[in-house]
């Protein structure tokens, strides 16, 4: 296993008196893995100067040693290489106070993190990250996009990983490059395989298609395994919404997200990861006793579909899908924090006062769950609310499973 190693020293401490110890640290280390780095840092210039000499974006892991407090504002940029990591801390010179304000740092970002204070319990750590390092690959090397802004309404959403953000104004030149009938054409398929078109015309469903077109560029262009949109912005501008691109996006496996709502995003981009899964972003519409309603204007084309307006504008190309009976996950993650629970698709609603698609899920104790949830949205996900909250807290999430 390559380790990328790096030792803090604050600016009130003298290296040298150091150097024995980060010596004998090596030495053991080397003997049973690939050993990189060794560099010491006490500014974020040595942190500029260390990323030059070596690439720690294709270590393994990274191992970080504060060797004295004062290190944290240096150690912690090596979050930023999104690379599993174990904090080394020893009982002297505030080493183990620095590792844990270094782990709890990384831990907000969910980077796998471990403190360890001595060399066995090193060698142990070490053993565990090998076993999971193909998880965590999976998941740290995830490439999200967010294209315009974040809703403002998402007064919750609160987002520390990397994602790439694509203007409105980069999305508007992609759009107005893509003609009417390519546009059309897009969505063919997706409007002969509905079961019926209410509302919305041919030039709302070739504005849904140049949108569609558009993102499907922007995906290609910006390599990217998913994105979310601030979709509301849109309607003003085009006379539409993204909601049946979001559908074709999430039906074909790469997970799209509405409102510019990037933890919905890392939800959807989990389930698609590790169980192969689109997910279904919903509002809580209702509850009651032993039940709960989630509503919105896209969804994973699943099942039996109809084509509707966007529910609150009446513009654009939205759907009302007919999701599928079955045991299903009910899950929410904002930050560092995931709820989950198992659920059981039992029907479909047709309010006319509610996004176009409605699924009824029974929730045992649902009045708790909505008490105890994170914020609006929630995503539905055909897979086993146990193993899907197992795999959360190995990820580093703090579960609460219902």
């Amino acid at each position: 296993m390559r380790i990328g190693v790096i030792f803090g020293v604050s600016e009130l401490a003298n290296p040298k008196e150091f150097e024995g110890k980060a010596s004998r640290f090596l030495s053991s280390l080397a003997q049973e893995h690939d050993v990189e780095g060794g560099f010491f840092i006490t500014t974020k210039a040595d942190f500029r100067e260390a990323r030059e000499s070596l690439d720690f974006s294709k270590v393994d892991m990274i191992l970080l040693y504060p060797l004295t407090g004062g290190t944290e504002n240096a150690l912690k940029e090596f979050g930023v290489f999104r690379r599993p990591i174990i904090i080394f801390g020893d009982p002297y010179n505030n080493s183990l106070a620095a590792g844990i304000e270094l782990r709890e740092y990384l831990r907000e970002r969910l980077i796998p993190s471990s403190l360890v204070k001595s060399p066995e319990e090193l060698r142990a750590a070490l053993l565990g990250y090998e076993d999971e390092m193909e998880t965590w690959n999976r998941f740290l090397r995830m490439r999200l996009g967010l294209i315009g802004r974040v809703s403002p309404w998402l007064i919750n959403e609160r987002f520390e990983l990397p994602y790439t953000r694509i203007s409105l104004r980069k999305f508007y030149e992609y759009y107005e490059s893509i003609g009417e009938e390519e546009g059309i054409e897009a969505v063919r398929e997706v409007v002969e395989r509905a079961a019926g078109v209410r509302e919305p015309v041919e030039r709302d469903l070739t504005t849904a298609g140049r949108v569609y077109v558009a993102i499907e560029r922007i995906l290609k262009d910006y390599k990217l395994d998913g994105f979310t949109i601030g979709c509301f912005d849109l309607i003003g501008k085009i006379g539409g919404t993204p909601c049946l691109a979001l559908a074709m996006f999430n039906t074909r496996g790469i997970p799209a997200a509405c409102e510019g709502e990037l933890n919905s995003l890392l939800g959807m981009m989990i389930v698609r990861r590790f169980f192969g899964k689109p997910s279904f972003m919903g509002n809580v519409a209702d509850y009651g006793r032993n039940y709960l309603i989630l509503a919105h204007c896209t969804a994973p084309l699943l099942g039996r579909y109809v084509l509707r307006s966007h529910f609150e504008s009446g513009k654009g190309v939205g759907v009302g899908v007919e999701l599928p009976p079955g045991r299903a996950s009910l899950f929410k993650i904002r930050g560092r924090k995931a709820v989950v629970a198992g659920v059981k698709v039992i029907g479909v609603e047709k309010s006319e006062f509610r996004c176009r698609t409605q699924v009824k899920l029974e929730v045992e104790d649902a009045g708790d769950f909505v008490d105890g949830t994170a914020g609006n949205h929630h995503l539905l996900a055909y897979v086993d609310g146990e193993v899907l909250a197992d795999l959360l807290s190995e990820l580093s999430f703090e579960v609460m499973l219902y």
